[in-house]
């Protein structure tokens, strides 16, 4: 939906008029008075339902002089990154912006109201403040200020832009046509003190006005008493393994399966690295198989401890199952139900040995199978991951440090992004 749309859902406002509530009362929008700062993860690119900050596409020219065109958020890794983590990004055609638009009760009490963007050959963008004066409380009129926002080339650069300086033009938000030029540019603070004082509104703040790629977290919303920070990450995954209970002989085949899904339980593709070590040895990979079901035939020589490890994507979040260990009755270990009770000596001969003492053999005991080597692009983890936790700090393989499509494959694709005041369905930190 268009801007008028979002502000009258937002703001119950009836019949097209923006803030028909003001008349009776002061807005109240979710979290607007909260205090203190907090951090929203976000998975992929799916903002919680009720946020104050949503994913919107605008106009760079004007608020709503968008032209169409699919959006396709991913979700991956900006080499380089203090913590290597995960962001947002897109690649837009040029003309338009796509960012957040946060909703607030006081535009110029607002502090912060922006986000850390990062483009390998720079990019511009637009950041659009949308006021009701006093004085137009109970109408369909709103100031929208526009000011042009740039960010160098290949750095990561925090963005606020309270500060900017905003050229105001006036709209009617029932037809989204302005009712008037362009009255001159100056601050927020100086704009809505000429105009009465503060009121509600809305942040839009956008990038990729000139088609380049770019990458966004980090998105910040608040004000002195509090900030909210909407920080990007990968899906959460989890990975279990199933094998025998029962102990086998040296050299047996035992066949280990596994799973591998994410947080809403569907399944995940990709490869698995099946770790195993004996005693208090290090982990070693011996296998990979493909999720989301890997299999895998091994012939332990002595008691080893396996486990399913998922490395982490550029869309997902990897995880270790739990340990599994298939014991081996060597030689020298007794069986727990013997086929035969030993004979009776005949009478008058000693017994060569005590019959409940198993027989032991002078053989040496085989070394377990020597580990395969992982593929090239799976990396050998420099320490050992807790199990059943994501691997915090290793480098994923080689392969995944692309970006991915932020919405699962389980899931259907993001729906073309909104205007700044309707949302988009379906998005680490500096």
């Amino acid at each position: 939906m268009e801007l008028e749309s979002r502000v009258r859902r937002r703001f119950k406002v009836v019949a097209g008029a923006v803030a028909t509530v003001v008349a009776a009362g002061a807005l109240t929008l979710p979290g607007a008075e909260a205090s203190g700062d907090s951090t929203v993860v976000v998975r992929g690119s799916a903002l919680p339902e009720g946020s104050r900050s949503q994913l919107n596409l605008v106009g760079c020219d004007s608020v709503f002089g968008r032209t169409a065109e699919p959006v396709a958020p991913t979700i991956g890794v900006v080499p380089g990154r203090p913590g290597n983590r995960r962001s947002l990004g897109f690649d837009l055609v040029g003309g338009n912006a796509i960012g957040s638009v946060s909703y607030v009760d006081r535009v110029a009490a607002t502090t912060t109201a922006g986000m850390s963007v990062h483009a390998d050959a720079g990019t511009t963008g637009v950041a659009y403040v949308g006021y009701q004066a006093p004085k137009d409380v109970g109408t369909s009129l709103m100031w929208v200020g526009r000011a042009p926002l740039a960010v160098s080339a290949g750095v990561w650069t925090p963005v606020n832009v309270t500060g900017q300086g905003f050229a105001w033009t006036q709209y009617d938000m029932s037809t989204q046509q302005p009712i008037g030029g362009v009255v001159g540019s100056s601050g927020i603070s100086a704009f809505t003190q000429a105009m009465g004082g503060d009121g509600a509104g809305f942040y839009m703040v956008g990038f990729g006005c000139d088609g380049n790629a770019f990458n966004t977290d980090s998105w910040r919303i608040g004000t002195s008493t509090g900030v909210t920070t909407y920080d990007f990450e990968g899906f959460t995954t989890r990975t279990t393994i199933s094998g025998p209970d029962a102990a086998v002989e040296p050299g047996q085949r035992v066949t280990l399966t596994g799973s591998v899904v994410d947080g809403s339980g569907a399944p995940v593709t990709g490869r698995v690295v099946l770790e195993a070590k004996t005693g208090d040895g290090p982990w070693e990979t011996v296998d990979v198989a493909p999720g989301p079901n890997p299999s895998v035939v091994v012939r332990p020589e002595e008691s080893t401890t396996y486990r399913w490890k998922l490395y982490d994507r550029a869309r997902f979040e990897g995880s270790v199952s739990a340990p599994m260990t298939i014991k081996v009755v060597g030689p020298e270990e007794p069986s727990e139900h013997p086929s035969a009770n030993p004979s009776d000596p005949p009478a008058g001969d000693e017994p060569s040995g005590d019959p409940s003492t198993p027989v032991t053999s002078d053989a040496p005991r085989k070394a377990p199978a020597a580990p395969v080597q992982p593929p090239a692009d799976t990396p050998t983890p420099a320490a050992e991951t807790p199990p059943a936790e994501p691997a915090a700090q290793e480098t994923p393989p080689a392969v995944e440090h692309a970006s991915e499509p932020a919405t699962p494959a389980s899931d259907p694709p993001a729906a073309e992004q909104s205007a700044p005041a309707e949302s988009a369905e379906g998005g680490a930190s500096d």
